[in-house]
């Protein structure tokens, strides 16, 4: 038996990649497919056992039909196991022809190659860090509005972090990120779930769930260092954010709802976040209708959205940048299982029935739309810390690559890749079970987003105007 993983080949571009040649030494799997235009295939590759294994080798040569671009898979094993993508034959914005891009090797898992053009074709983006996806991408996007355009999403994005809240909640059963709101808006989430509770007097993010009247879970990071880091990078990025606010809960009063006067003091709160879009009068007016250069032509925009309750109102607080659910109308349905099947059936099937990006407006399904890449734990799951949150998340990773990218269609596609754990791919939760263990980041949930726009969104001749 040999060591084996999968390579993920994801062509966000409308041409097919075709192979011109392959070969390999001591490689027990290495044979390679056509990639179509706008499709993913998943390829298993396996470094052999026999002879010197730093000998194992093998080179796949791929052209882009329709153009003079090529480039090459390499697999090596000199002191580790190594798949290397060499663009000898293109250049893409990231990085310049001849570059030699290391995607690592994971044993029974996937890395990725992400490469995909815009709509005109004048330029390529592939894997790789991406930070200011979205004004690298202006001259497609720009001009789209937000219903139109898929972003990373960050699913309870203030719990990077874990500390003590109600008996019987751990970091396994209650945080759902590894990194803290900085690092996902590094990797390139966009869309942040932040839900807002009093804890010791304190507004902190919170994750708590009502099970038979029982309370349980616990808190994240406080709202200030959240505040800092969006400032932190809003002012390096000219990118847009959009923050959600909801579940709030007065954790010092019983878990009630929050008053007024504390919604009022939570607003107070959070107008120290910079760069926050402002309107005079929005009403009801629907902002997911704007085009993306209507936030960020000029500079960064951080948009808050609150989920109000009944009897709570925005009063003047509308005027000086929050927004309601009713500015911002979104599909929000999780499937609330444990299951990768049938979290992915239920998912990809609510989008297909969900969206249809047409220019027939009686046919037009857009409300902005949450894909719930998210698994979701049962009762038996909350003390099998092998079954943690983060570990659940990164179980399905690989499968938005491959699964999910082949169900969307350029009139059914998600607005928010809405996922746990933003920016790592491996479990972080093992023995001896005190604290997440360290793993290494990834960004190509960005690089799949930009995919999304290119492949998906821009062979649609209603959102492109062609």
């Amino acid at each position: 038996m040999g060591y084996g993983g999968s390579l993920t080949l994801l062509n966000g571009s409308p041409h097919d990649w075709t192979l011109s040649g392959q070969h390999s030494y001591q490689m027990d799997a290495w044979t390679w497919p056509t990639i179509s235009a706008g499709k993913a295939a998943r390829v298993y590759v396996e470094f052999g056992t026999k002879g010197h294994a730093g000998d194992d080798a093998g080179e796949a040569y791929y052209n882009i039909a329709d153009t003079v671009n090529h480039f090459q898979i390499k697999g090596r094993k000199p002191s580790d196991y190594m798949l290397t993508i060499s663009l000898d034959g293109m250049s893409t914005k990231q990085s310049q022809q001849g570059a030699n891009i290391d995607l690592g090797f994971r044993h029974d898992a996937a890395v990725d190659w992400i490469m995909s053009t815009d709509e005109a074709g004048d330029w390529w983006s592939n894997s790789g860090m991406t930070t200011d996806w979205m004004q690298q991408g202006m001259g497609s996007l720009g001009n789209r509005t937000l219903k139109q355009i898929c972003m990373p999403g960050s699913h309870d994005a203030g719990m990077g972090t874990f500390k003590a809240g109600t008996v019987g909640a751990h970091f396994a059963n209650s945080q759902t990120q590894y990194l803290d709101i900085y690092g996902q808006l590094m990797a390139g989430s966009r869309y942040f779930d932040i839900r807002p509770v009093i804890s010791s007097g304190q507004w902190v993010a919170g994750h708590y769930s009502e099970v038979e009247n029982v309370w349980l879970g616990g808190n994240g990071q406080a709202l200030s260092d959240m505040i800092k880091q969006i400032n932190d990078f809003t002012k390096q990025y000219k990118e847009l954010v959009i923050i959600n606010l909801s579940h709030t809960l007065d954790t010092d009063n019983d878990y009630k709802d929050l008053t007024q006067d504390q919604w009022n003091k939570l607003f107070d709160t959070l107008k120290v976040v910079n760069n926050r879009f402002t309107v005079n009068n929005p009403g009801k007016e629907d902002f997911s209708n704007h085009v993306l250069g209507d936030f960020i032509t000029d500079g960064a925009s951080v948009f808050i959205v609150a989920q109000l309750p009944g009897g709570i109102s925005l009063g003047d607080y509308a005027n000086q940048g929050f927004f309601n659910q009713d500015n911002f109308p979104v599909y929000d349905s999780y499937s609330n299982s444990n299951d990768v099947s049938n979290m992915e059936k239920d998912q990809l099937a609510k989008l297909k029935t969900e969206r249809n990006l047409v220019a027939n407006a009686g046919q037009r399904k857009d409300k902005f739309h949450l894909l719930s890449w998210t698994l979701t734990q049962q009762a038996e799951d909350v003390l099998n810390f092998d079954k943690a949150i983060m570990n659940l998340a990164v179980s399905v990773y690989d499968d938005l690559f491959v699964n999910a990218f082949n169900s969307f269609t350029p009139e059914s596609l998600p607005n928010v890749l809405y996922i746990d754990a933003v920016g790592i791919r491996d479990k972080s939760v093992v023995f001896p079970y005190d604290k997440p263990r360290s793993v290494s980041t990834n960004y190509d949930i960005a690089s799949l987003a930009i995919a999304v726009n290119n492949a998906m969104a821009g062979r649609n001749g209603y959102i492109t105007g062609g």
